[in-house]
Protein backbone atom coordinates (compact mmCIF):
# COMPACT_ATOMS: atom_id res chain seq x y z
CA UNK A 1 0.00 0.00 0.00
CA UNK A 2 1.67 3.43 -1.22
CA UNK A 3 1.88 6.19 1.24
CA UNK A 4 0.83 9.40 0.39
CA UNK A 5 1.90 13.14 0.74
CA UNK A 6 1.60 14.43 4.02
CA UNK A 7 -1.43 16.43 3.55
CA UNK A 8 -3.19 13.14 2.95
CA UNK A 9 -2.02 11.23 6.25
CA UNK A 10 -5.26 12.96 7.93
CA UNK A 11 -5.80 10.43 11.17
CA UNK A 12 -9.25 9.34 8.99
CA UNK A 13 -7.35 8.90 5.92
CA UNK A 14 -4.55 6.47 7.65
CA UNK A 15 -7.91 5.21 9.30
CA UNK A 16 -9.72 4.83 5.98
CA UNK A 17 -6.28 3.24 4.85
CA UNK A 18 -6.33 0.75 7.47
CA UNK A 19 -9.74 -0.41 7.30
CA UNK A 20 -9.23 -1.15 3.86
CA UNK A 21 -6.26 -4.06 4.01
CA UNK A 22 -8.14 -7.51 3.67
CA UNK A 23 -7.78 -10.00 6.14
CA UNK A 24 -8.24 -13.45 4.93
CA UNK A 25 -8.72 -17.01 6.73
CA UNK A 26 -7.14 -18.34 3.87
CA UNK A 27 -4.48 -18.42 0.85
CA UNK A 28 -5.33 -15.95 -2.00
CA UNK A 29 -4.73 -16.95 -5.84
CA UNK A 30 -2.51 -13.75 -6.18
CA UNK A 31 1.70 -13.60 -6.35
CA UNK A 32 3.20 -12.22 -3.21
CA UNK A 33 5.84 -11.74 -1.05
CA UNK A 34 5.60 -12.62 2.70
CA UNK A 35 6.63 -9.69 4.58
CA UNK A 36 6.34 -11.14 8.11
CA UNK A 37 3.78 -13.05 10.70
CA UNK A 38 1.72 -11.01 12.87
CA UNK A 39 0.17 -11.19 16.44
CA UNK A 40 -2.71 -9.68 18.02
CA UNK A 41 -4.61 -10.06 21.44
CA UNK A 42 -7.35 -8.38 22.94
CA UNK A 43 -9.47 -9.01 26.23
CA UNK A 44 -12.93 -8.35 25.74
CA UNK A 45 -15.57 -8.51 28.36
CA UNK A 46 -18.50 -9.94 26.85
CA UNK A 47 -21.05 -12.78 26.36
CA UNK A 48 -19.62 -14.05 23.03
CA UNK A 49 -22.97 -16.42 22.60
CA UNK A 50 -25.58 -13.58 23.93
CA UNK A 51 -27.63 -13.54 20.85
CA UNK A 52 -27.10 -9.88 21.80
CA UNK A 53 -23.34 -9.88 20.91
CA UNK A 54 -22.27 -8.93 17.30
CA UNK A 55 -19.08 -11.06 17.66
CA UNK A 56 -17.41 -8.56 14.64
CA UNK A 57 -17.72 -6.33 17.04
CA UNK A 58 -15.96 -8.63 19.37
CA UNK A 59 -13.09 -9.36 17.10
CA UNK A 60 -12.71 -5.80 15.83
CA UNK A 61 -10.03 -4.90 18.13
CA UNK A 62 -7.53 -7.86 17.06
CA UNK A 63 -8.81 -7.16 13.71
CA UNK A 64 -7.67 -3.78 13.32
CA UNK A 65 -4.79 -4.70 15.01
CA UNK A 66 -3.43 -7.12 12.08
CA UNK A 67 -4.39 -4.95 9.32
CA UNK A 68 -2.53 -1.94 11.36
CA UNK A 69 0.77 -4.11 11.21
CA UNK A 70 0.41 -4.77 7.97
CA UNK A 71 -0.60 -0.68 6.64
CA UNK A 72 2.80 -0.35 9.13
CA UNK A 73 4.70 -3.28 6.88
CA UNK A 74 2.88 -0.80 3.45
CA UNK A 75 2.16 -4.26 2.93
CA UNK A 76 -1.32 -5.07 0.98
CA UNK A 77 -2.96 -8.24 2.81
CA UNK A 78 -3.16 -10.37 5.78
CA UNK A 79 -3.41 -13.65 4.76
CA UNK A 80 -4.37 -17.14 6.42
CA UNK A 81 -5.24 -15.72 9.34
CA UNK A 82 -6.58 -17.66 12.67
CA UNK A 83 -8.40 -16.54 15.48
CA UNK A 84 -8.59 -18.04 18.78
CA UNK A 85 -10.76 -17.28 21.86
CA UNK A 86 -11.25 -18.92 25.05
CA UNK A 87 -13.26 -17.85 28.30
CA UNK A 88 -11.18 -16.93 31.37
CA UNK A 89 -12.11 -15.68 34.74
CA UNK A 90 -10.12 -12.06 35.27
CA UNK A 91 -10.49 -10.35 38.21
CA UNK A 92 -13.80 -11.89 39.24
CA UNK A 93 -15.04 -11.48 35.79
CA UNK A 94 -15.74 -13.27 32.97
CA UNK A 95 -14.14 -12.57 29.57
CA UNK A 96 -13.29 -13.49 26.14
CA UNK A 97 -9.28 -13.45 25.45
CA UNK A 98 -8.39 -13.48 22.17
CA UNK A 99 -5.27 -14.27 19.85
CA UNK A 100 -4.95 -13.80 16.65
CA UNK A 101 -2.26 -14.39 13.61
CA UNK A 102 -1.38 -14.17 10.23
CA UNK A 103 0.76 -13.05 7.83
CA UNK A 104 1.98 -9.83 6.24
CA UNK A 105 2.01 -9.84 2.83
CA UNK A 106 2.61 -7.65 -0.64
CA UNK A 107 1.34 -8.24 -3.99
CA UNK A 108 4.63 -8.52 -6.50
CA UNK A 109 4.04 -5.96 -9.43
CA UNK A 110 3.60 -7.99 -13.14
CA UNK A 111 4.20 -6.49 -16.38
CA UNK A 112 3.43 -8.59 -19.87
CA UNK A 113 5.32 -8.55 -22.41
Amino acid sequence: MKRFNEEHNTPEAIESRIQKIPLSTGNVNRKYIVRDIVFATDRVEVDLFSTETNANEVFKGVSRQLRKMAYDYEADAVINCLFEQQLVDYGGKKVVEIFAYGTVVQFNQTTIG
